[in-house]
């Protein structure tokens, strides 16, 4: 694929991601005796599989628990399990069912009432699967790039659950199949399916799901992405409405399902108890990225008359816990290193439709690389018995010096990432330029070199650009000046390249070293850097190494 298909192929990716959808059953309310309650059977339609879970919900407004129940499949008593907590009656066959019409039926007894009968019927396809298709290597990669965000965040793994693995298999083929999405014109949704279409298996996610015997509420994340399996993760944990379900604490299970272009995430979605607030970037992160380029459905800008991409990184605060009835953003406050201010757009439930229990902040312009960000939220809670309380949460969180070292560290290895780079103090970056190499490392990641190093009367010279990109720093060119103008936060520095002097924030120093233009190209001698950038600086002798530490 040539560069400018692949840049078509990412920007249309991320465009065509769709809010997660989260689907939960709706009971319809009965009365009997002196309590009510609601209740659902399911599955209800044509099920894949021919060993479907059965669930039977119920809530009730009694503290009583059933004296005795029991569930009938097609007649036959079966062994189902209650699990008071969930309010499910569930059975798993352990034999298949075969292909056709099958009838469930329960009986509950309450003390005090007469027994509680409900009955209803799914049907088992002709061509049901006996089996779940094996885990693959990309659904493995796949998971372990989620739980290295979860892992970032201090949130427990999730694991993988068969039955929503082939669920969102059968929809990334579907969408294959179907090329939705692949033109500028489709109009077609990556969460939908349409009866009569090759590969239908369920108009919504739920419907999916149940068709694979999970019949538990579902949330999903789609993309059309053009990349490796973390790569797509990136790209939709950056993507502010879908980067919720990452960060769920109560989640427990998934599926994946990754066809070619294609990446389907489904969530398990699980009750969950009181409210839990959850950030991001983490607390205490060092390499949290700069920008975001937007290109998501819905666009978080499309609220702001005048929001423009790129903006900064996506900071969130979600809260989890279906206790939570509403939030209220009482004040948000983003301060850059110095504590000064920052201008940004706030996203939150009072001006963002989009939104229930979280808030969005984005810097409107991209925030500076390698730089130091604090985070003030005050927020207010109200719980659906009516109560309300108000929380202030703050945080810090460093910038990365270059574009991906975060996420390459990360996926790299998440435990060491979450050890040595969230922390409450700043920490030392290294980059390294080797005088032989084709690639220079900035925290122990490989980045390749525009322009070789190059040794001069004895000296080695870096080229101005890579050494910028090394350490999150910018560089122009001043044609009448014939200098580079090295920026990085609020140090200012000119390197002329015709006579032996440097300009470090307006003071004039003479130089023995100056910056030399070679080939055109503005190169810097290592023997200059410590004193423009104020750095260790190390020559390792034995490798021809040239080592920055800042």
């Amino acid at each position: 694929m040539n560069p400018s298909r692949k840049l078509r192929g990412y920007m249309a990716a991320l465009s065509l991601t769709l809010l997660i959808w989260c689907v939960s059953l709706a009971f319809p309310a009965q009365q009997a005796n002196a309590f009510s309650y609601s209740y659902e059977g399911v599955p209800k339609q044509t099920v894949g599989v021919t060993k479907p879970t059965i669930t039977f919900y119920f809530k009730s407004d009694t503290a009583d628990i059933p004296t005795s129940y029991a569930m009938y499949v097609n007649g036959e008593s079966v062994p189902a399990v209650y699990d008071k907590a969930k309010g499910t009656f569930t059975y798993t066959p352990t034999r298949d069912l075969a292909p056709g019409l099958n009838l469930v039926k329960i009986s509950l007894k309450f003390p005090g009432y007469q027994p509680l009968e409900k009955s209803w019927s799914f049907t088992v396809a002709q061509d049901a699967i006996k089996q779940y298709p094996s885990v693959g290597p990309d659904q493995l990669d796949t998971l372990a790039a989620i739980n290295d965000y979860r892992i970032l965040h201090g949130l427990p793994s999730v694991k993988l659950n068969e039955q929503l693995n082939a669920s969102a298999a059968a929809h990334a083929r579907y969408l294959d199949i179907n090329k939705v999405k692949q033109s500028d014109t489709s109009t077609e949704s990556l969460h939908t399916q349409e009866a009569g279409k090759s590969g239908f298996v369920g108009v919504t996610p739920l419907e999916r799901a149940a068709y694979f015997g999970y019949t538990s509420a579902v949330g999903e994340d789609a993309a059309y992405f053009s990349g490796t399996s973390s790569e797509a993760i990136d790209a939709l944990f950056d993507a502010p409405y879908h980067r919720n379900p990452f960060l769920n604490p109560y989640i427990q299970e998934i599926g994946i399902g990754k066809v070619r272009d294609y990446t389907i995430l489904e969530f398990g979605l699980q009750p969950d108890p009181e409210p839990q607030l959850v950030v991001s970037p983490a607390a205490g992160d060092r390499h949290v990225p700069t920008a975001f380029n937007g290109n998501e459905t819905p666009d978080p800008l499309g609220i702001h008359a005048d929001g423009k991409f790129p903006v900064g990184y996506p900071i969130m605060a979600q809260y989890y816990g279906s206790s939570v009835e509403k939030i209220k953003l009482l004040g948000a406050e983003l301060l850059d290193g110095k504590g000064r201010p920052v201008d940004t757009w706030v996203n939150s439930p009072d001006n963002d439709p989009n939104l229930s229990h979280a808030v969005i902040v984005m810097s409107r312009k991209p925030l500076e690389a390698d730089a130091s960000y604090h985070v003030k939220l005050n927020l207010q809670v109200t719980k659906s018995d009516g109560s309300s309380t108000t929380e202030v949460k703050e945080w810090d969180f460093t910038t990365e010096p270059a574009p991906k070292v975060g996420t390459s560290k990360l996926h790299k290895d998440s435990a060491a990432y979450k050890k040595y780079f969230v922390s409450t103090v700043p920490i030392q970056r290294t980059a390294s330029f080797g005088l032989d190499d084709s690639s220079y490392q900035i925290d122990g990641i490989s980045f390749p070199m525009k322009r070789t190093p190059v040794i001069v009367d004895g000296f080695s010279y870096l080229y101005i650009r890579d050494l910028a990109a090394a350490l999150g720093a910018t560089v122009e060119w001043d044609e009448k000046e014939r200098a580079a103008l090295y920026t990085k936060g609020s140090l200012k520095v000119t390197l002329y390249t015709t006579k032996n002097e440097v300009n470090i924030n307006g003071e004039l120093r003479k130089t023995d070293t100056p910056a030399k233009l070679i080939g055109e190209n503005t190169m810097v001698p290592v023997r200059l850097l410590a004193e423009v950038l104020g750095a260790r600086v190390d020559f390792v002798d034995a490798t021809r190494t040239v080592k920055i530490t800042y």
